[in-house]
């Protein structure tokens, strides 16, 4: 089997729960991995609120970054929680690059085991993978994230329509993030969320736009809880 970064084949023995279905079989090589810097849940050097890296002094004053503290302050009536699996470095924006902008679709497959985890720690909430413009759709052929999610054999519900296609966030500065209008729409055809616990998942988590955002477009639906995922922060 080849790693799906870097294409050298990858031999490693099997473990029983792979050979049975059980579990996923790694596609990405050992080397290659170590690539990423996993995030320490519940660290105490983070922000409670978004994962933020902070130091200890801010800590001390808050359990929660600036930016979060922003956020609690328009949205005081929403328990906000974010979490990530990496670290959004040199290593992750590498690859985010060969995936999301290259189109190497392959890479889909890069993180389907720790992806597994979601399933214990999300056991039930409904997944909602960011959405793309038509626009973005044609230029890059598929949604990264909805992809990842796929290959994860995770099922999901596209809730929400991006209506507004506008420039790349990547392209954007915090600025320009930060001031970006409301490009999603609740999908009314949908199954009912009232009461029902929603995920929101994307590959990346820089100021929070989208992710609260996408929220404020489910909060008229009246959802028990909406909480919110990335691969990397």
């Amino acid at each position: 089997m080849k790693c799906v970064y870097c294409k050298k084949p990858s031999i490693r023995n099997l473990q029983l729960s792979e050979l049975l279905g059980l579990a996923k079989i790694p596609r990405c090589c050992a080397a290659c991995h170590s690539l990423f810097q996993r995030i320490q849940q519940e660290d105490n050097r983070h922000c409670q609120g978004c994962q933020k890296g902070v130091s200890n002094l801010d800590i001390a004053q808050s359990r929660y970054c600036q930016d979060c503290l922003t956020w609690i302050a328009r949205y005081p009536n929403y328990a906000f929680c974010h979490r990530a699996f990496f670290h959004y470095d040199k290593a992750f924006q590498a690859w985010l690059k060969q995936y999301k902008f290259m189109g190497d679709i392959q890479l889909a497959q890069t993180f389907i085991v720790e992806l597994q985890e979601l399933r214990k720690r999300y056991k039930s909430f409904i997944f909602c993978p960011i959405p793309l413009s038509e626009e973005r759709i044609k230029e890059r052929g598929f949604n990264q994230v909805s992809e990842m999610l796929k290959a994860a054999g995770l099922p999901f519900q596209e809730l929400l329509l991006r209506e507004k296609h506008q420039t790349p966030q990547a392209k954007k500065t915090r600025e320009q993030r930060l001031a970006t209008p409301q490009p999603f729409v609740y999908q009314e055809d949908k199954n009912k969320i009232e009461g029902k616990n929603i995920l929101l998942i994307d590959d990346v988590y820089t100021t929070g736009q989208t992710m609260f955002h996408a929220a404020s477009c489910l909060f008229p639906q009246s959802p028990n809880k909406v909480q919110t995922f990335s691969l990397a922060r």
